[in-house]
């Protein structure tokens, strides 16, 4: 099976509501537009999403249950009882605990925190880890990004321990019979925001705590890196709160005085760049993240917490060797679930359910993601070991994993997650069923069209109004992330004058694309494979995102395509050469004058007029532009020299001579152009 392809779908315009928006805000029209097509259609609640700050964050006793957790732990830390803060081993369970035993240190509180063993233990509480806890000490439990489907642990010891639940899973119909429990989405609960990820719950314990015993909450917002750190990974929607804590989270990195993230920082690369979301969920939380899944999670809080210079760039080398080993598994596994898919009609799957023995389970949630991107099927991903799956789910937007997999209940061990993304545990000798189960459930549920990825497209654009200018206003729609997109355009009938691969394994795209006097590049991740698709000096549409790109010191503006498609209209309009077609004499006096120019490897910048006028001077011949531009890819395609145009410059490097002598009709420009 092939690239899945996308649908493009332009979505519907609002010119007047926009311009309303666009006059009263001072933004472009394709701003507003955005912003309408994120729901957002008057002045207060735009001001709101471009402007809102910390005063905007909701009263953490508006959740259910909030000031009994209140309560009890207020005389846990005046009985100097043990409190333990029970975790989850990713990063929203690594940064719920790394807030909450910072936050409770600082009140005078006796904490400890415990993570369970991701391979030996598996997720959320179990009765073993409980019993343990008992004969240490500790008096109150709170879990973080867990406990809310614990009904049976929790009862087992409630005469021993009290519990305090916090989560922000879907919660079953009987919630745990703990002392309190916290999560927005339960029955009965008030708050705002219901898509709090666990640590913004984990979070919101801690507002409401410093703000018993101090009347405010100002200091604790230095630990709202923290808390976009987590919120980012968990991929929950960028939407109302969570935006403004992830907001409020990038800006306070850019001064953050926590040494561990400072360390991390440092190992990716990022130290004195503006970090961004997509820098955080590519580079920084897989990191954090590869703790857990390789090892345990307890590096990843340690690093958090640790007022240790040295500690911390230990602890963060340590993750990012944990990352590279992660790397390699999952490129492992990778490859062993695309050799059982030969063996399965794709088009006619409706669920992709893939087992193995001893896959590692702290990896092939990576993989079912992969997987789902890859062929746009719901993913089911199971390690088998001594006869017991434990299993990621990964979803389509269409396809309700929880629901589905609540359907199954009666074969499954355990279940839990939300919407798109889902663990299990089951019977090895029932992944048969599940996946005959799931599948007549998806065949009930899903349409031949939900197969099919929609790309939505928020306006079309004129090249020409990609500027700086754009650019840098488009940066009050972030930050980006689930549920709040970055804004995705459309231009249509550029020019491709080059293409390549790039990366280690030519796995994407480089193009550089022009129209009248404009050349940007766009780049195309993992689409490598399309390079013969493409020909050079034909239209092509491009859907994309614009952002900096900033290279040995230079800033330009790239393209960040979504797709590519050939235009309904492939041949250039006012880009084709009138007055010279190119000949081979041409393209030879052009090459003769370069190697004149470059005398060692490094490129050579021209401006476009200093081309022409200076090939005039040199062999008075006058030369239009697009025919000094369709003999340098000419030269390009035969390898005799690589060239870019940016901001209207020509940077060209001579290649090495080939051993062989060259015939101009390997060149598919010249074959299309010559004379």
């Amino acid at each position: 099976m092939g690239r899945v392809k996308k649908s493009w779908r332009l979505l519907p315009v609002k010119d007047e509501l926009a311009s309303k928006l666009s006059q009263e805000l001072n933004i472009s029209e394709f701003i507003a537009k955005a912003l309408i097509n994120r729901g957002i259609e008057n002045y207060s609640a735009a001001k709101e999403f471009l402007y809102a700050g910390e005063d905007h964050l909701s009263d953490p006793l508006l959740l259910k249950d909030m000031e009994t957790a209140v309560k009890r732990i207020v005389r846990a830390i005046e009985l100097k009882e043990k409190i333990t803060v029970y975790g989850d081993y990713d990063v929203d369970g690594i940064t719920c605990c790394a807030i909450v035993c910072k936050t409770f240190k600082r009140l005078g509180a006796d904490i400890e925190y415990y993570i369970p063993d991701r391979q030996n233990e598996g997720y959320g509480l179990n009765g073993t880890a409980l019993d343990s806890l008992i004969d240490t000490g500790t008096k109150l439990v709170i879990t973080v990004d867990c406990g809310i489907s614990a009904t049976c642990e929790v009862e087992r010891v409630r005469q021993k321990l009290d519990i305090i639940i916090t989560d922000h899973h879907q919660p079953p119909l009987r919630l745990p019979p703990a002392y309190a429990v916290i999560n927005p989405k339960q029955s009965g609960c008030t708050y705002p925001e219901k898509n709090l990820a666990g640590v913004g719950v984990a979070f919101k314990l801690c507002q409401a705590l410093w703000q018993h015993y101090h009347g405010n909450t100002h200091l604790l917002l230095e630990l709202v890196d923290i808390v976009a750190l987590g919120t980012i990974a968990d991929i929950v929607p960028l939407t109302g709160e969570n935006r403004l804590l992830v907001k409020l989270g990038l800006q306070q990195l850019t001064k953050t005085t926590n040494v561990g993230l400072t360390a991390l920082i440092n190992v990716c690369g990022l130290a004195g760049k503006n970090i961004d979301s997509g820098n955080i969920g590519f580079l920084i939380a897989p990191r954090l993240n590869a703790a857990g899944r390789i090892s345990h999670a307890n590096i990843g809080v340690e690093l958090l917490i640790t007022k240790d210079a040295q500690e911390a760039e230990k602890l963060a080398i340590m993750l990012n060797d944990e990352n590279v080993a992660r790397q390699a598994i999952e490129k492992d596994i990778t490859a062993k679930a695309e050799e059982q898919l030969k063996s399965i009609n794709i088009p006619e799957a409706k669920v992709l359910v893939l087992a193995g023995e001893e896959w590692h389970p702290g990896v092939i949630g990576i993989v079912a993601s992969r997987l789902v991107e890859k062929y746009y099927r719901p993913v089911i991903m199971i390690s088998v070991r001594d006869g017991i799956g434990k299993g990621s789910c990964r979803s389509i937007p269409a396809f309700d994993m929880y629901s589905a997999l609540s359907q199954c209940q009666n074969i499954l061990i355990q279940f839990g997650g939300h919407h798109q993304a889902a663990g299990l545990t089951i019977a090895a000798s029932l992944i048969g069923e599940l996946k005959e189960q799931m599948s007549a459930i998806a065949s009930q549920t899903l349409t031949v069209d939900d197969y099919i990825p929609i790309l939505n497209i928020d306006s079309l654009v004129p090249f020409e109004e990609i500027t700086d200018a754009f650019v840098e206003q488009l940066a009050c729609l972030a930050p980006h992330g689930y549920g709040n997109p970055n804004p995705v355009f459309i231009c249509e009938e550029l020019v491709l004058a080059d293409k390549r691969v790039i990366g280690r394994t030519g796995r994407h795209l480089k193009l550089l694309v022009k129209k009248y006097d404009k050349a940007n590049d766009v780049i195309v991740w993992n689409l490598g494979e399309l390079i013969n698709d493409f020909q050079c000096n034909k239209n092509i549409d491009v859907v994309f995102y614009p952002k900096y790109n900033v290279w040995q010191g230079e800033k330009n503006i790239q393209l960040l395509a979504h797709d590519v498609r050939i235009s309904k209209s492939a041949s250039p309009l006012s880009e084709k050469p009138s007055s010279h077609p190119i000949d081979r004499s041409l393209i030879a006096k052009i090459y003769l004058l370069l190697k004149k120019l470059c005398q060692n490897s490094r490129p050579i910048k021209l401006s476009s007029s200093f081309f022409t006028n200076w090939f005039q001077e040199q062999c008075n011949i006058i030369i239009d532009l697009p025919s000094v531009e369709l003999s340098l890819t000419v030269l390009q395609e035969l390898n005799l020299i690589k060239y870019e145009l940016r901001n209207n410059l020509y940077y060209v490097c001579l290649q090495p001579v080939p051993p062989r002598k060259l015939n101009l009709n390997e060149s598919a420009t010249y074959r299309e152009y010559r004379v």
